[in-house]
């Protein structure tokens, strides 16, 4: 489900708009025939086309930041939509090096790993910790526990 944003599309009209008008004012200068029309014209050229190029920008960085924040949104609605039973793969394996931080993340805690299962999602872990089940985020920068 992408979303469009209303301030990127007003920035992007805004960009076309002056750009539009700055070549339409260029040729209302240079054809005023008086002396330095023409470069009085290139100078209301050139910063219109800069002015819309920087609103062009603005409007994409706003475009990739909605792209982002949607991103994020999807993955936080998939992690909240799905039971432990669901998400348990039987084919796949654990990471190694998932499973050493898992365990040293519990052991510093005091708290016994039972079993660890991997689910669809790459990194995340189903961990039983002391007869409870935790979903477990392995493979960042430290261990996130989801739920």
């Amino acid at each position: 489900m992408k979303r469009s944003n209303s301030i990127a599309k007003l920035l992007t009209y805004c960009a076309f708009g002056i750009m539009g008008l700055g070549v339409i004012l260029f040729f209302a200068i240079i054809l005023n025939q008086r002396f330095g029309a023409g470069v009085h014209g290139m100078t209301v050229l050139i910063s219109s086309l800069i002015t819309g190029v920087l609103f062009l920008g603005f409007a994409e960085v706003i475009h990739l930041l909605q792209g982002i924040y949607d991103h994020n949104t999807k993955h936080e609605d998939l992690e909240k939509d799905i039971t432990y039973e669901k998400e348990v793969r039987k084919d796949s394996t654990i990471d190694p090096e998932d499973e050493r931080e898992i365990r040293s993340f519990f052991k510093e805690r005091n708290q016994k790993v039972g079993e660890i299962h991997p689910t669809d999602v790459p990194f995340i872990y189903i961990v039983e910790v002391e007869g409870r089940k935790r979903k477990v985020e392995a493979g960042g920068f430290e261990l996130k526990i989801l739920e």
